[in-house]
């Protein structure tokens, strides 16, 4: 498992911040993230809300997974066949900051 890249997103307030991560579609990836910083008793988590996959030809297939809810405030994911991952930072008041690292199987 090699990391290929890492990212770090930061809010205050109540903001959505989004990455797009370019990604090889012929390989798979282990991507991670989690919350580093939580400054105030507010609402905030990391999470994957689009994963974009694509097996050669035209045609490229997107998921959202733009949820809202109480679940798992952070990201440990295998993802295959992924042209495009975007993770969202989504917060409700405070100081809050996200970091992450995409690993290639």
């Amino acid at each position: 498992m090699n990391p290929v890249s890492t990212f770090w997103m930061w809010t205050t307030g109540t903001y959505e911040v989004s990455l797009d991560l370019a990604l090889d579609w012929r390989r798979s990836y282990l991507i991670t993230g989690a919350l580093t910083l939580t400054d105030g008793d507010d609402y905030a988590h990391v999470f994957i809300s689009t994963v974009c996959h694509y097996s050669g030809g035209d045609t490229v297939l997107c998921g959202v997974r733009d949820l809202d809810g109480d679940f798992d405030l952070g990201i440990n994911e295998w993802v295959s066949s992924a042209s495009r991952v975007i993770v969202k930072l989504r917060t409700k008041g405070g100081q809050h900051r996200a970091e992450g690292v995409v690993y290639e199987l």
